[in-house]
């Protein structure tokens, strides 16, 4: 019979290694959704309470992620993440 020590760590790798999956998933289809409309300069800052988080380099991009918002949403969303909303801020990217 495995140790209590044995069973938390291989439940702790199991929810480790989803989330990083997830995470990684969820990147790679936004850097599809923004490389499809010709936008840069812009990274998913974090993830909380099914809101997503992205910074971007300057106010012009700012705007160009607010016109596809929906669409960003729209095709995160049919990635199978768990999205509610995305909120954009000029930040470090």
């Amino acid at each position: 019979m495995d140790d209590i020590k044995d069973i938390v760590k291989k439940v702790f790798l199991d929810i480790s290694s989803k989330t990083i999956s997830e995470q990684k998933k969820l990147e790679e289809t936004f850097e599809k959704v923004l490389k499809q409309n010709k936008i840069s300069g812009a990274k998913i800052s974090g993830f909380r309470d099914r809101h997503l988080f992205v910074d971007v380099d300057s106010s012009a991009r700012l705007y160009q992620v607010n016109l596809i918002r929906n669409k960003i949403l729209a095709e995160l969303k049919s990635g199978s993440a768990d999205i509610e909303k995305i909120s954009f801020k000029i930040g470090k990217v």
